[in-house]
């Protein structure tokens, strides 16, 4: 077994081919927005209810020091922009897989959006961080979005599974999108790369419920899985609603045995 293989291990260690990221980037684009302010606090619950893996950029990764118990699977995040400058889809390199390994994270992740100006550079950037990961053996998350001056707009399902075969056509080990609206699209999506998908958990919604329909909608399409952040760190009970979705995505909880809590 390779060493990337070993290190998906860590993400997947339950063992049925499904997990639950909890992505905890937002600090740069964003700034302190509201949930985050004491990071290791945030990763202490993400422990705690079960989350399989966190992505961070490489400033925050001391925080995981001052978490007990054991670790989930952690992506450095390596893609930068931020709202306050020129170009907020145009996401830059801010690490490397070498400086990712020297820092313990398990694997890396980059942001691409496709329709940008800086797509093209984007996608060189993609091609040059991949080669590293198959030269290190370090699993790479792609996370790609169909946005920018050039993107359809609104954007289609057909978009969407279009970004993901980008990244399995360009060495993603897994791959975040934002989820279809159509499921039978999610289902192409799933057939048509070689990679576990997992679906991102979207803005602020205010109904539990319609999250975790979403994602168990998803899941049934032949999706890995969610990433969510937002929806979680600015919950009123994050730690009990993330518990809710690694129920759903790994006990086989319907959408409403999860969300009976808050109903």
């Amino acid at each position: 077994m390779g060493g990337k293989r070993l290190r998906l291990r860590r993400f997947f260690s339950r063992g049925d081919g499904r997990l639950v990221l909890f992505p905890l980037d937002h600090g740069v684009s964003c700034g302190p927005v509201a949930g985050l302010e004491e990071l290791h606090r945030v990763l202490s619950y993400g422990v705690r209810a079960g989350a399989d893996g966190v992505v961070l950029h490489k400033g925050m990764m001391a925080c995981l020091e001052k978490v007990s118990g054991p670790l989930p699977g952690i992506f450095m995040h390596l893609s930068a922009s931020t709202q306050l400058g020129p170009a907020f889809h145009g996401k830059v390199l801010v690490g490397s897989v070498e400086e990712a390994l020297g820092r313990g994270a398990d694997g890396v992740s980059v942001h691409v959006n496709l329709g940008d100006d800086a797509e093209p550079q984007m996608l060189r950037d993609l091609g040059t961080v991949g080669e590293a990961c198959f030269r290190w053996g370090v699993p790479l998350l792609v996370m790609i979005y169909v946005r920018g001056a050039h993107a359809p707009k609104p954007v289609t399902d057909e978009a969407v599974a279009h970004a993901a075969r980008v990244a399995g056509e360009l060495g993603a080990d897994l791959i975040k999108i934002p989820a279809p609206k159509d499921p039978e699209v999610m289902e192409r999506i799933a057939r048509c790369v070689p990679v576990p998908v997992v679906m991102a958990g979207g803005a602020k919604e205010a109904d539990e419920a319609v999250i975790l329909e979403r994602i168990r909608t998803g899941l049934r399409a032949g999706l890995a899985g969610v990433a969510v952040g937002r929806n979680v760190f600015q919950h009123r009970d994050p730690e009990g609603f993330l518990k809710a979705i690694v129920g759903l995505v790994h006990e086989g909880l319907s959408a409403q045995e999860a969300a009976r809590p808050w109903q």
